[in-house]
């Protein structure tokens, strides 16, 4: 969201999310861009008493400005468009790095996020994504507007275009031990950015595939969507319960696999059927999380609130 628009900041907390980023890029027309800096310090604790994290994303051509503006305390990632070579992404080490022992923050709190919007960028993946322990996650959800213009390509259109860039990133993620930031294509052919239900399609095809980070939303109309898409449904619970028990009668036969009602069941299965409910098990505590800081700060905004006359 853009940080320079005072309403969004100031009901982001009541929204849901997993993380908000205060956004000094694309959002933010160029005659506010110093005004927007000096907003943020002030709504990373503002969009954060909801249970969100708070993310920013900065500007490619004012790194230093911008990271001198974003860098407090209560900040969890810097993401940084149109990442082109890992030494950009070394140098915003050397300054975050910098910026945390100057302002009492634990060293390596900081995360920082890459996003591949350039031809460039896709060819340099895999060193850019090992530029630096604080790149903790990396990939492509879609390929956006930036890298459609770079690549010439169009936006909205019903066949993946970007489907290269993402498997590259994916591949560079997976073979570093990142978590892995990605999405199954899911045609948008409207441009629209508030569809919640395009936006729980995506969100379950994700979950499915076993991708377990999205790249968020521009809209906060698709947040409970997407929330809701990537947590397992009870039947898929229910499923995976069923499953570890038919392997534990497995493990007791001593073979490789049984068949039960037409489905095989074997160690794979018994593994997936873990991390669904280590995942299920994760979204619930994540929920609660949220709902109990959504309750402390209504509850603390209800006692300063002056008495009705």
């Amino acid at each position: 969201m853009p940080v320079v628009t005072a309403r969004f900041v100031d009901h982001a907390w009541r929204r849901g999310c997993d993380f908000v980023i205060l956004d000094l890029e694309d959002s933010v027309p160029r005659h506010l861009k110093a005004y927007a800096r000096g907003l943020i310090e002030d709504a990373i604790p503002n969009v954060s008493k909801g249970g969100a994290e708070a993310f920013t994303r900065i500007n490619h051509d004012s790194v230093q400005a911008d990271l001198e503006a974003v860098v407090w305390p209560g900040l969890a990632k810097v993401a940084y468009p149109k990442t082109e070579h890992a030494e950009e992404v070394r140098l915003l080490d050397t300054i975050i790095t910098r910026l945390e022992r100057e302002r009492g923050i634990r060293p390596g709190t900081v995360e920082i996020g890459p996003n591949i919007e350039t031809a460039v960028g896709v060819a340099n993946v895999f060193e850019i994504a090992a530029a630096s322990p604080r790149v903790r996650e990396f990939g492509a959800t879609t390929g956006g507007y930036d890298l459609s213009r770079d690549l010439g390509v169009e936006m909205f259109v019903d066949f993946d275009q970007f489907v290269y860039v993402k498997g590259e990133s994916e591949l560079a993620a997976r073979t570093l031990g990142l978590r892995v930031r990605g999405a199954p294509f899911v045609a948008n052919t409207t441009g629209s950015v508030s569809d919640p239900d395009r936006a729980f399609r995506q969100a379950e095809a994700a979950r499915r595939c076993g991708f377990r980070v999205s790249g968020g939303g521009l809209n906060p109309a698709t947040v409970d969507s997407q929330n809701l898409g990537y947590t397992p449904p009870d039947e898929d619970v229910c499923d995976a319960h069923w499953v570890l028990e038919q392997y534990q009668r497995l493990e007791a036969t001593g073979e490789a696999w049984l068949e039960v009602e037409s489905r095989v069941i074997d160690r794979y299965e018994a593994a997936r059927a873990r991390d669904t409910l280590e995942w299920a098990a994760l979204c619930a505590e994540r929920n609660r999380e949220k709902a109990e800081a959504v309750a402390r700060t209504t509850a603390a905004m209800a006692e300063q609130a002056p008495p009705q006359k």
